[in-house]
This record gives structure tokens, C-alpha cells and sequence, in this order.
């Protein structure tokens, strides 16, 4: 809505309702903040230092009719206790970003490493109200990301020599009856998608771009390869970095192994999958070519019931209704481990679909499913979403299950999720995390590998690309959960023994 159209809204509703409500105050937005901040946080941690409101604008009614608005403001929050928002085990940016109505991008002064008593962060925030009589009262209403346009096509037209090839191509094809036997279908078929690949990685690196597999839109893994290009393109600009939309780690392995990128984003236990042609690579050779770069941030197994359930633990789901992630999915491969390390098999629930996160929140929200897995960063948008909208509760994850899990997969790290890492949660979430590997090839460039680490654990701002899971990246942590050889310039960049 325009300024104008806003204004001639209020002169309206004041004809109508005698006058256009700005909402509650700056003193009563104050106090309404820093609850948040109180409710969201342990005591002492965090202080409203200043607050300025920056306006508000109408949203569409409530169901029951109440008149509802949002406000912005803009807030300093200072910092009484030392806090290191990267380590695992802490409180996430995107947690705060929940409590003040704010995206990851809305948030900054997180520091690289821990953050010092007296140090300040600065957040552009939103709170919404409703009408209740005569007084507003604050409401809970989830944030919508927006995903971006896709990239207009070229239409260029081929060289004369590359026509030529094509003709060539086409007269392999074009022959009398009975035409191409189905076996020599098959070698032209072959051969043409090898050169297709082998054209398309050529032509990027002529033009010094480096292929990086990420995920899908809107998902983490594509939040974080934005991050990364971003800060490839403000520090060094003649090399550009084209993302790689997919379905997640098993392609992005996959695509590794056929030459078609030249780094990925992996879950480290499928990348260790890959490598020995196990799970969802078994019936092909084992990717060999794989080479570990460095870990991310952690991807925590999590389970997810409805919070009026009375399904308390993992042994619990026996006779349930259960989505165990996709199929070939990092989840699934996790669910069907947590299950057996907790007794129980997919044949002990009652259905196992594999939809996968999107269709399972669907289902638990329309009381046709009791439980779903899940391995993603935390806190994950979807979750924070339902988790506002329709209350939820995480399980932790037995301990002498975890055990089994770790003595098991090597891959996998034990982890704790703080309280109130998403809304509602009072209670710290015991559980195991796979972690977000950045993987290249055993032949990648040195001088190259070298100079993406650098920018991924030393220039890269994943905040400002709305990553929250980007600011767990640690030169600390680097090394944890990799069950892939490192390429050898990781290893001298990490000062490690290549495996």
C-alpha cells in the first residue's frame, strides 16, 4: 500500500469509526518488546537499549472481524553476558528474529566469534496487534519469505561451426526405416549427455564461473550458496559463482560425481553414502572423486508431533501415523536409523509415508498424521511457522538411543537444542545432528579451494542473505561430523592430516 493510499484508508475508516488507530504508543511497545525479549531468552541476557516506533499500517482482519495492524520499530538490544551465537549448542539469530518480528536480514552486529557483555545488536522488527475493545492487545502471525525471480533465459543464436555440429548431430537421427536401433540410441544418447556436461563446465570455466549446488528456493542450503555468492561478488568480482537450484544432498552428490558442479552443499551422512555407494547410491559405483571442504553448521534430527499429542517419546510413535522424510531423502535415511536405535522398525508404525516436510506439516495440521522427521537446521522457517500457527512439540531422542546412533554413523554429532529455539519450546531437545558439508572434488584446484574457504569462514556475512544457519560457520567447528577425505588444501588450510 502506498503512502497516499494509506493515508486516504485512515481518512475513511475516520469518517466511518472516528478515526485511523495508530496503535499502542512507543512507551507501550517498549514494555510489549522487551516481554518478548524476557520470554524468549534467559534473565539478564539481553536488554532493550532504545526502541524507536517507525509507523504502522492496517492488515487484514481477524476471523472474528478485530481490526489488526502492524508496527515497526527499529531496536538496539544490548547484550549483559557474553554470548556466542556460533556455537552449536546456542540460541540461533533466526530464533531472535521470531521473537521481534524480524527476518535474519533485519538483524545485525553478531559477531564472527563470541559476542562481549556491552556489545550491540540492531534489529528492524514488526510487532502486530489486534483490537479488543479499547485497547490493542499483541498477536502472533508468522512471516512469509519471498523467493526471487527466476533468471531470464538467453537467446542467443548458435555460431555458424556450432550449427554445423548440431546438423551433424541431427543427420544421426535422421536416417531411413526402420532408423536408430535401440543400441546405438543408446551409445548416442550417452555420449551426447557426457558432452553436454563436459560443454557446460568448459564454458564456466572460460569464463571463470564456478558451478555450486545448493538446494531448493527458499530452502537453507539455497539461503546459504546465496551468502556465499554474495560475498564472492563483493570481494573478488571477476570470478562469478552460478547456484545450482536441486532437490537437495543426493543429487547434489550425484551431480559432484558426474562432473555437472564443481561444489555442493552435502548432509554429511549421505556424502559419506556417496562415497562408499551405500543407502541411495547402491547399484552405481561409489563416488570416489568426493573431497570434504569444510563443515557448516549442524542439521539436527527432529521429531514432530502435535503439542496436544500424548506421544512424549520415540518408542511412542509404535502404531503411529508417521512421515519419515522423502524418499532417497537425508531425513529418511536418519528416521529409519532413529527408529531402529529406539527398537522399532517402519512395519512398527501404523503408515510410513515419505512426502517429506512440506505435505507432513500439511497432514499434521489436518490431524491425518501423528509424527514426522525431519533433518534441517534449526530453527527451520516451516517449523517456526507451525510451531506459531498450530503448537508442536519436539522429542528428544533417548539417550541410550543417541549412543547406538553415534557408535553407528560416524557422521553424526550429538547435539542439544536450547529452549526456545522454536515457539513454545520451554525444554532443551536432546538429539543427534548431521551436519551441511561444503564438498568439492579430489581434483579441484588448490589455489581455488583455498580461496573459497577463505571466503565462506572468513568473508562471508550470512545474515545479510537472510541464512541464519550461516552464522553456526566456525573455523572452531570446521572439522566436526566429515566422513570424507579432505581435499588437500582444506587440510592445509585447517592445519589438519588429511584423511
Amino acid at each position: 500500500m502506498t503512502r497516499r493510499a494509506l493515508i486516504a484508508w485512515c481518512l475513511a475508516a475516520a469518517a466511518l469509526a472516528g478515526g485511523c488507530s495508530r496503535g499502542p504508543d512507543e512507551a507501550a511497545l517498549r514494555a510489549q518488546i522487551q516481554a518478548e525479549i524476557n520470554k524468549g531468552f534467559k534473565a539478564d541476557l539481553v536488554e532493550l537499549a532504545a526502541l524507536k516506533r517507525q509507523g504502522s499500517a492496517p492488515l487484514p482482519a481477524a476471523q472474528s472481524g478485530a481490526r489488526r495492524i502492524i508496527v515497526y520499530y527499529n531496536a538496539t538490544l544490548r547484550l549483559r553476558e557474553g554470548y556466542d551465537f556460533n556455537n552449536w549448542e546456542a540460541l540461533s539469530p533466526g530464533s531472535l528474529a521470531q521473537v521481534l518480528g524480524a527476518t535474519e536480514r533485519g538483524i545485525s552486529g553478531v559477531k564472527a566469534g563470541e559476542n562481549r557483555p556491552g556489545d550491540l545488536l540492531y534489529v528492524y522488527g514488526t510487532s502486530t496487534y489486534e483490537r479488543s475493545g479499547d485497547a490493542w492487545r499483541p498477536v502472533t502471525l508468522t512471516r512469509r519469505d519471498v523467493s526471487p525471480a527466476p533468471a531470464e533465459p538467453g537467446n542467443a543464436a548458435p555460431t555458424p561451426q556450432a550449427k554445423r555440429a548440431l546438423d551433424q548431430l541431427v543427420s544421426m537421427f535422421d536416417i531411413p526405416p526402420p532408423g536408430v536401433d535401440q543400441r546405438d540410441q543408446l551409445i548416442i544418447s550417452e555420449e551426447l549427455d557426457r558432452a553436454i556436461r563436459e560443454i557446460a563446465r568448459r564454458r564456466a570455466r572460460l569464463q571463470q564461473v564456478i558451478a555450486l549446488a545448493g538446494g531448493p528456493a527458499g530452502g537453507e542450503y539455497a539461503r546459504l550458496a546465496e551468502a556465499i555468492t554474495q560475498s564472492i561478488a563483493r570481494t573478488n568480482p571477476r570470478v562469478r559463482l552460478r547456484t545450482v537450484e536441486t532437490h537437495g544432498s543426493v543429487e547434489n552428490a550425484l551431480l559432484l560425481g558426474r562432473g555437472e558442479s564443481d561444489y555442493a552443499l552435502v548432509q554429511s551422512d549421505v556424502a559419506a553414502l556417496a562415497a562408499t555407494g551405500a543407502g541411495p547410491f547402491a547399484g552405481g559405483a561409489p563416488l570416489a572423486r568426493l573431497a570434504a571442504l569444510g563443515t557448516l553448521y549442524p542439521e539436527p534430527v527432529q521429531v514432530v508431533v502435535a503439542a496436544q499429542s500424548g506421544i512424549r517419546n520415540v518408542a511412542g510413535l509404535r502404531g503411529k501415523r508417521v512421515d519419515l522424510g522423502a524418499a532417497n531423502s537425508g531425513t529418511r535415511l536418519n528416521a529409519v536409523a532413529t527408529l531402529q536405535a529406539h527398537g522399532l522398525t517402519t512395519k512398527d508404525l501404523a503408515a510410513a509415508r515419505e512426502e517429506g516436510m512440506q505435505a507432513a506439516i500439511a497432514r499434521l495440521r489436518a490431524g491425518e498424521l501423528d509424527a514426522f522427521f525431519t533433518t534441517i537446521g534449526a530453527p527451520a522457517h516451516d517449523l517456526q511457522r507451525l510451531a506459531t500457527e498450530h503448537p508442536v512439540r519436539i522429542l528428544s531422542l533417548d539417550a541410550t538411543a543417541i549412543e547406538r546412533l553415534l557408535a553407528s554413523q560416524p557422521s553424526l554429532v550429538k547435539l542439544t537444542l536450547p529452549a526456545n529455539t522454536y515457539p513454545g519450546q520451554a525444554e532443551p531437545i536432546a538429539t543427534v545432528a548431521a551436519s551441511a558439508l561444503l564438498v568439492g572434488t579430489v581434483d579441484a584446484p588448490h589455489d581455488e579451494v583455498t580461496a573459497i574457504l577463505q571466503l565462506v569462514y572468513e568473508h562471508t556475512d550470512a545474515l545479510v542473505a537472510g541464512s541464519a544457519q550461516g552464522v553456526k560457520i566456525s573455523r572452531a567447528t570446521a572439522l566436526r561430523g566429515i566422513a570424507l577425505p579432505l581435499h588437500p588444501a582444506a587440510a592445509a588450510y585447517f592445519g589438519a592430516p588429511p584423511k
